[in-house]
């Protein structure tokens, strides 16, 4: 799920480290985040489905389509209830496969309703704090997660650690929206639409008023970057609008030596 508002950067703070969405200390964010994710999981998947209009198979399929051939242990992170791992699985990506987040009613509901725990390894894990070995993985994936990190540069850096030389990271956000012909369409569609749908549909109006703040306050593309180099990551990251901007898809890789 996705996650108007200023940017919320003060000017040395564009160079360093980014805040998180919710402007809290980190580990105050990640508890807000973790139970408003609890309380919306047994209707995470379909809701996904309604606000995205449908776009967001879409946008797994094409991520999966970026996984090197050879990558044979793949993680997915932040995995919700695994639409992402179970994409990857399908299009015959990778020969392992673990998900993990660190909303364990998140993971039960992918269980229950995707039968998660028969096509991966399954574990209640925090992608700031992952608990696998350096090197582990040919690939990671997350799937619109990186957002909700209270710490976003120390989750990229457990990522660039588990990684093998080479590994890909392979992201699908939503960036704060740029200026451009879409942006006055986007931001109505987040701050009027999706919270009406929230309510109709979804079990907490408040998660998804979430989800425009989040957006709101969350990087750019541009600022992603800069994240991805102070991480570790090799320059050269590919970043692909989705959609007419909607969403973004990043791969980006760990050097070689």
């Amino acid at each position: 799920m996705a996650r108007s508002g200023g940017c919320g950067y003060h000017s040395q703070a564009m160079q360093t480290r980014p805040q998180n969405t919710t402007r809290q200390q980190a580990s105050v964010h990640d508890r807000q985040i973790r139970d408003m994710f609890a309380g919306i999981a047994g209707v995470y998947d379909r809701m996904n489905g309604l606000l995205s209009l449908g776009f967001d198979a879409g946008w797994r399929r094409n991520l999966t389509t970026r996984i090197d051939e050879g990558a044979e242990d793949l993680l997915d992170a932040c995995c919700g209830t695994g639409e992402l791992i179970l994409t990857a699985r399908a299009a015959g990506k990778g020969r392992r496969w673990v998900a993990s987040d660190f909303c364990e009613p998140m993971l039960r509901a992918g269980v229950a309703s995707n039968d998660l725990g028969r096509q991966a390894r399954v574990l209640a894990a925090d992608t700031q704090r992952l608990p696998f070995a350096d090197a582990s993985f040919d690939a990671v994936m997350v799937g619109f997660g990186l957002r909700n990190l209270g710490d976003l540069d120390r989750g990229l850096e457990e990522i660039v650690r588990v990684l093998r030389p080479g590994g890909q990271l392979l992201v699908l956000e939503f960036f704060r929206v740029e200026r451009g012909l879409l942006e006055l369409p986007i931001r109505f569609y987040l701050a009027r639409v999706v919270p009406l749908l929230g309510r109709l549909f979804g079990q907490s109006p408040d998660a998804y008023r979430y989800l425009p703040q989040s957006m709101g306050r969350f990087v750019t593309t541009g600022h992603f970057r800069q994240a991805l180099t102070r991480a570790g990551f090799a320059e050269g990251a590919r970043i692909e609008a989705q959609t007419l901007g909607i969403s973004h898809l990043v791969v980006a890789r760990k050097p070689s030596n």
